[in-house]
């Protein structure tokens, strides 16, 4: 009878241990009691959350994540909160992380009524929080960076060219122009101004001296003639007294005369009521019906606002015509510009310019096999033609944005005006002889009205270089058309610009002279 014992003693074991399990599950609080506010939110990035993640208000946790899914674009979140918990309808709900690869957690924010007042509606168990506010996550981060990280390897590879060149030319034509400014100075060339003017100092010294004897012997006839001022001025000021006198017999007089007018603009003021409120024959005259007759008023009103608004439509309109000389330092080509701006509003214009150069228009690149040969021949050929541009471009405040054709290619632009429109920076992408697109940059600064100077660097991104020109069999030609220059240059030159004030001026004054001209 062994195993009865046993049997029983097994039993009571677990009698005891299942009681001892329930008195502690009693003794422990219900852990989904009071948590059945039901809400829901939708975001656009739900990364990091996961079911079970806390959410709390003011970092107090009130609730817990039970489920996320998707709903159309959105990542759905559903959050089981406590009963008890006061939500306004308006609050935010944004997304949270602990660390930087780390879940993430849902917070609350809620928002009160004016002045730190309860809200005037709360939000009710089932209903979802509308405002959401997206955080950046981590992984967009990391995407931006890969995205930017080969930008700034290209932009120091660019950095990298520039300085490279930098450094040959410091090495090269700088150093040589300080050595042969070095054996200028050791010639002597400063010494001897200074030399000379050192002499001219002693000279104006004597002269300085000799005045001074001079004034000395003077000085006589100078007492003399100060005493003549004095008595000039004494002069002065007694007729500067009599002179106050007659200004103020003549201010008494001219009171004298307002006090007279005093009546008749009594008798205007009591017209000018009688007219205002309709009364008395003066009514029905034509001031008063222009002051009393509501329906001739309006259309007064409305002939004004017609008028205001032509106006105003051709003060939209302005234009700037223009003339402008480049000529490149390194290649010795000048340039000729016609420019014309037209502003049909006033954040929007038109560009249109003509050149006149050296280059000509666009090389036509050819390539031909010979006879018998295996060998091909490559040619250029730049015929004598003028560039033009016409772009399109839009004002947004000091900065103004171009796009269209620039010589006679496709480009792009953009202008910067500082120092109230005397200085004006431009930059312009077009095409040119490389694949690299042709960058031109350009500094203009306004030392007259109309006249302003200009430098730049043309053709920024491409290496210089030079182009043969085959010039025939027996063919003499000048020696400026035996190579043409291209890719990076610097420029300077000068620009004339009128609006149309200044045309509307030189039109006066040149069309008054040829009439005169004509009439002789």
């Amino acid at each position: 009878m062994r195993w009865v014992s046993r049997l029983t003693t097994a039993v009571v074991v677990v009698a005891v241990v299942g009681a001892l399990v329930l008195l502690m599950r009693s003794r422990i609080p219900d852990a989904e009691k009071g948590q059945s506010f039901i809400t829901y939110a939708k975001f656009r990035d739900g990364s990091k959350l996961a079911v079970g993640s806390p959410v709390v208000i003011a970092g107090v946790r009130i609730g817990d994540i039970v489920k996320i899914s998707i709903e159309g674009p959105f990542a759905r979140v559903d959050m089981v909160l406590q009963d008890d918990v006061q939500i306004p309808s308006n609050s935010f709900v944004t997304r949270r992380a602990d660390s930087l690869f780390g879940d993430s957690y849902a917070e609350i924010i809620p928002t009160g009524g004016p002045d730190g007042a309860a809200p005037t509606q709360l939000l009710r168990s089932g209903e979802p929080l509308l405002h959401v506010i997206e955080g950046a996550s981590t992984d967009s981060a990391l995407r931006a960076m890969d995205t930017a990280l080969p930008r700034i390897n290209n932009t120091l590879e660019t950095l990298q060219e520039i300085m490279l060149d930098g450094r040959k030319l410091i090495n090269g034509a700088v150093i040589e122009r300080l050595g042969i400014s070095d054996s200028w100075l050791a010639a002597g060339h400063i010494e001897s101004p200074l030399r000379n003017a050192a002499g001219a100092l002693e000279t104006v010294d004597k002269l300085t001296v000799r005045g001074a004897d001079a004034l000395h012997a003077l000085t006589p006839e100078v007492l003399s003639t100060l005493g003549r001022f004095d008595t000039a001025a004494a002069e002065a000021r007694t007729r500067i007294v009599d002179v106050r006198a007659r200004v103020v017999t003549g201010l008494r007089e001219s009171r004298e005369g307002m006090n007279a007018v005093d009546e008749p603009l009594r008798q205007a003021t009591e017209v000018m009521a009688a007219i205002n409120h309709g009364e008395g024959d003066d009514f029905k005259g034509t001031l008063g019906r222009l002051i009393n007759d509501p329906e001739l008023g309006e259309q007064l009103e409305d002939a004004s606002a017609a008028g205001r608004e032509a106006v105003s439509s051709f003060y939209r309109f302005k234009s700037w015509l223009g003339m402008r000389l480049e000529l490149n330092v390194f290649s010795r080509i000048p340039r000729f510009y016609a420019t014309a701006e037209i502003r049909a509003r006033t954040d929007k214009f038109y560009l249109i310019e003509f050149e006149r150069g050296g280059l000509g228009g666009y090389p036509k690149d050819t390539i031909s096999d010979s006879t018998g040969t295996s060998a091909f021949s490559r040619s250029h050929v730049i015929k004598d033609s003028l560039r033009f541009t016409m772009q399109f471009g839009k004002q947004i405040g000091p900065l103004a944005i171009r796009a269209g054709i620039k010589d006679s290619s496709f480009g792009t632009g953009m202008d910067v005006l500082m120092m109230t429109g005397r200085l004006k920076l431009s930059a312009d992408v077009f095409g040119g002889f490389d694949r690299t697109p042709r960058l031109k940059l350009a500094a203009a600064f306004a030392v007259f009205r109309s006249i302003y100077v200009i430098a730049g660097i043309d053709d920024a991104l491409n290496d210089p270089g030079y182009l043969r020109i085959n010039k025939g069999i027996n063919q003499d030609v000048p020696d400026q058309l035996t190579e043409v220059r291209y890719g990076r240059d610097y420029f300077v030159g000068a620009t004339l610009h009128f609006d149309d004030a200044d045309l509307a001026t030189l039109l006066r004054v040149y069309g008054a002279l040829l009439a005169g001209a004509l009439a002789f």
